[in-house]
């Protein structure tokens, strides 16, 4: 009897003994299988693709200067580009899909997911699929092409879920600047008023600090020097608000028959802005639909207008406030003693 007890609880020990390295083990090759997902040299990406399952494909290259273009057609935004890149060096496992959960989790990526191809030095490095949020927005569902198992990958530190960082619609990689640029290359720059011509600005470059401003028709004797850096320096980052993807013919016919009511003109070393300027028509969107004292629906909306770029087909969205800074007159320059 004795015996028989021993012989149990060394039955028990080796059993214990052989699961814990039956299982160390196993944690070991599904942590190195884990540790593929992230790419820590992310300087030598040079190139990254994203394709989602409505078809929507997106080609993210960095160029020789650094900057990365969006389906070698557009500057990408490098907020966005940071925080990819982050994301791609940062993110780990958070632990293996279950056994339960397996089918489930596999069937929901082959349809709703997004495939990320990643490569370094134009050599493909890296393929995974990015799925849903866990069910407490603190994990993502993951598949790691040629991995046995999906995982539920985070960001240590970061409460929050990784697939909105994952995207593969072209105008949200979009650079919302239409200008950037150094201050010292502008050399022109021309806002034409079509309504109240004298009040349009013109200023034009002489040499390095000096220029000339005016309205086309007069020019200033005296400016003050501090009011036009600061403008010029404006006038070197120019951006949209959003992208007006849903403009029927109609009212694009009736917004171009109404006319700008300005252009716009900036000339640099190596690229020009030249755009016409819209009046927004009043929407149910519109934040300011008539005037409270008199219950006037106003003419056009006094938030947005529209800019629509030479050789340019796509309607931008922007924002009177963003632009108060641009939208001067030459009096604006005058010097304080000559205002008075």
């Amino acid at each position: 009897m004795k015996n028989n007890r021993i012989i149990l609880i060394l039955f028990i020990l080796l059993a214990a003994v052989a699961g814990y390295f039956f299982y160390t083990k196993k944690s070991g090759t599904i942590k190195k299988e884990l540790s593929d997902f992230a790419v820590a040299d992310t300087a030598s990406i040079n190139k990254i693709f994203m394709a989602d399952r409505e078809g929507n494909t997106v080609t993210l290259i960095r160029q020789n200067s650094g900057m990365w273009r969006v389906n070698n057609k557009y500057n990408a935004k490098p907020e966005g580009i940071n925080t990819l890149l982050y994301t791609i060096k940062a993110l780990e496992v958070r632990s293996p899909v279950g056994h339960n959960l397996y089918n489930n989790t596999m069937k929901l990526l082959s349809s709703k997911s997004t495939k990320i191809e990643i490569y370094q030095k134009g050599n493909l490095v890296k393929t995974y699929y990015v799925g849903h949020p866990t069910m407490d927005n603190l994990g993502t569902f993951m598949y790691l092409e040629g991995s046995s198992v999906p995982f539920i990958m985070h960001i240590p530190g970061f409460n929050g879920f990784l697939s909105s960082r994952y995207y593969a619609i072209e105008q949200e990689w979009r650079d919302k600047g239409l200008l950037h640029c150094d201050p010292q290359q502008i050399t022109h720059v021309l806002f034409k008023n079509l309504f109240v011509p004298d009040s349009s600005l013109e200023i034009t470059k002489i040499k390095a600090g000096e220029y000339t401003v005016g309205n086309g028709k007069r020019q200033l004797a005296l400016y003050d020097r501090l009011k036009l850096n600061a403008y010029i320096s404006a006038c070197s980052n120019v951006y949209y608000n959003k992208i007006d993807n849903e403009m029927s013919a109609e009212r694009r016919d009736s917004i171009l028959k109404a006319g700008p009511f300005m252009t716009l003109l900036i000339d640099t070393v190596k690229e020009a802005l030249s755009a016409r300027l819209f009046r927004k028509p009043v929407t149910a969107s519109t934040r300011s639909q008539y005037d409270e004292a008199t219950g006037k629906i106003w003419d056009y909306d006094l938030d947005r207008f529209y800019l629509l770029q030479a050789g340019d087909t796509t309607w931008y969205t922007c924002q009177y406030f963003q632009y108060d800074k641009l939208l001067k007159t030459p009096n604006y320059f005058l010097p304080v003693t000559a205002a008075k």
